[in-house]
């Protein structure tokens, strides 16, 4: 009889990386969220799926993936976050950050109401759904929070990398 792990065992046994402060996890975790999110998602199997969830609770890796979101690359994105939402399990830490990206790119696409939809199942505690929920509220336009997140990039990549891309 063989046993398989499901996502959320994978999880489980990998644990969080909340407060991470390791630069070296953080750029592992960074080159695999941009491959990731830069691929047909998909068709990724599981085990990339748990490690993308997994980097994705580093607070540092979130911010260089919330960098990476570009509307004009929303056909890759949409369905690479769509399937990190669909796989991390509800009410975890896991879910988090595949809410909020996926909801700040429907809301820079001008989609508030799938947004604000999407970001529903972020926790409440999370630090980016509640910038989110104030942003979306606030009636800030889509391209005045694009500019911030823009501007943030290159001191998260430097963060990460040691260098400025």
């Amino acid at each position: 009889m063989t046993l398989t792990m499901t996502v959320n065992d994978h999880l489980v046994e990998l644990g969080s990386l909340v407060n991470n402060q390791a630069t070296s996890v953080q750029r592992v975790g960074a080159r695999l969220v941009e491959q990731y999110l830069a691929s047909s998602s998909t068709e990724q199997d599981d085990e990339v799926i748990v490690n993308v969830l997994y980097y994705l609770t580093d607070i540092q890796v979130r911010d260089y993936a919330l960098g990476l979101m570009d509307t004009s690359k929303s056909d890759t994105l949409i369905p690479a976050l769509a399937h990190l939402l669909e796989k991390a399990p509800t009410n975890t830490e896991y879910i988090n950050a595949p809410a909020a990206l996926l909801a700040q790119l429907y809301y820079e696409q001008g989609n508030k109401a799938d947004a604000f939809l999407i970001l529903s199942n972020a926790q409440h505690n999370y630090s980016l759904a509640q910038l989110l929920y104030r942003v979306f509220s606030s009636g800030m336009p889509a391209e005045g929070f694009a500019e911030m997140r823009k501007e943030l990039h290159p001191k998260v990549v430097a963060g990460i990398f040691g260098e400025e891309n």
